[in-house]
């Protein structure tokens, strides 16, 4: 009888933890736009993700990326998290040398180790008057890719750059909400 009776308080408690409602956060979505009225081809297309690279691309295998913010360490700057979220965490971000920098998914941005010469950022987006930048200097470009896809990345100007490209902007529009449920 005893053990009962010192067994209850734990049972109590039980019953109040399994009636607690689990908390809730609602998350608002973005997904990222292309502007370039000088392509129609290119014009108010969204961006998608194919083998961990954000671009233009056809085909019923992709899907507009849906992203949430996150409010980086740098002043005035934001992370784009990817959407829905899962266990291991998944950024927007920027790789490769620092005069042209690719629009990549990075799996745990904070452990990314870039090979030489080059660079990773993740926490370095600034959103301004519905334009997605980056923190330095700069311009967003689109590199045509095979069919009618389009790779998108963030140059410096210091690239001497021989492909074709169109100067875009990348539009970062309302998506709806989302559900994260954690801390």
């Amino acid at each position: 009888m005893r053990w009962s009776v010192s067994l209850l308080p734990f049972g109590v408690l039980a019953a109040f933890v399994t009636a607690a409602p689990i908390v809730e956060r609602q998350l608002d979505l973005y997904q990222l736009q292309v502007s370039c009225p000088a392509n129609k081809k290119l014009d108010g297309r969204f961006l998608a993700m194919k083998n961990n690279t954000l671009g233009v691309y056809d085909g019923d295998d992709t899907s507009p990326v849906k992203v949430y913010t996150v409010d980086s360490q740098k002043e005035g700057c934001t992370e784009l998290h990817t959407y829905p979220v899962g266990i291991v965490d998944h950024s927007i971000g920027l790789l490769g040398p620092p005069s042209l920098l690719t629009l990549v998914d990075m799996t745990n941005p904070r452990t990314v180790q870039p090979g030489d010469g080059n660079v990773a950022q993740w926490d370095t987006f600034r959103i301004s008057d519905g334009k997605l930048t980056n923190d330095a200097e700069g311009q967003w470009l689109a590199f045509p890719g095979s069919g009618n896809s389009w790779n998108v990345k963030w140059s410096d100007g210091s690239a001497a750059i021989t492909a074709d490209f169109m100067v875009v902007d990348v539009l970062y529009k309302s998506a709806g909400e989302g559900r994260y449920n954690g801390d």
